[in-house]
């Protein structure tokens, strides 16, 4: 008798083990693919931090009054973007205002104004960093990184995007005169709490069938 459960035990043994055998294969498979996405990610991180630090020496922030002066427009515009503040946009923009967003699509002011004035851009993060300033004159420029959520025309996006601002001063008073946006990083949330509110979960119906906003 005995001598039957061992050879029973020993014939349930060989049948369960190749599955279990493929569970553990399976897993340390899993392990290894995480671990490999995670060092080419910690890679990349280090390519970029060491590529930024090289162009910022390479282009040094200007300094004086007026890169002072750019870079409060630069804060300004994103707070007033979070607060869907058009009055705000509508004085640090200037007429002529283009933009080609990190879909190519190009758009100017009017299309900013109108896509707040009926609801189809709105954001709850946008916090730039990694500055380069230049000012030449009664020209500027302005390069740096954000990292953005919000919702545009009714789709989600978040991640982070470099952009390019070209300004001009114009009767004592610099404004934005054109804008190129980049796709960088998606879903790298630099310096954003995980605490940040969603959104509004109550978002009313509205068509889409506006090209996105400028900007992101």
């Amino acid at each position: 008798m005995k001598t039957l459960f061992t050879l029973f035990l020993l014939a349930l043994l060989a049948t369960t083990a190749p599955a279990w055998a493929q569970h553990r294969s399976a897993k340390s498979r899993a392990a290894k693919l995480a671990a490999t996405r995670a060092a080419q990610e910690k890679a990349e991180r280090a390519r970029r931090a060491e590529a930024a630090a090289k162009l910022a020496a390479a282009m040094p922030v200007s300094s004086g009054p007026d890169a002072d002066e750019l870079l409060r427009i630069e804060e300004s515009w994103a707070q007033a973007t979070i607060r869907n503040d058009a009055e705000t946009i509508t004085h640090l923009l200037a007429d002529e205002y283009v933009s080609v967003n990190s879909l190519g699509l190009v758009t100017g002011k009017s299309d900013v104004l109108a896509a707040i004035a009926n609801d189809e851009a709105k954001c709850d993060i946008n916090k730039p960093f990694e500055y380069i300033v230049r000012v030449y004159g009664n020209a500027g420029l302005v390069v740096h990184n954000t990292s953005f959520r919000g919702r545009m025309n009714g789709n989600i996006t978040s991640g982070e995007y470099r952009t390019t601002h070209m300004f001009i001063k114009r009767n004592g008073k610099w404004l934005v005169v054109a804008n190129q946006t980049t796709f960088v990083v998606p879903e790298r949330m630099t310096l954003v709490s995980k605490n940040a509110p969603k959104g509004d979960s109550h978002e009313r119906k509205r068509k889409r069938n506006k090209d996105d906003v400028a900007g992101q």
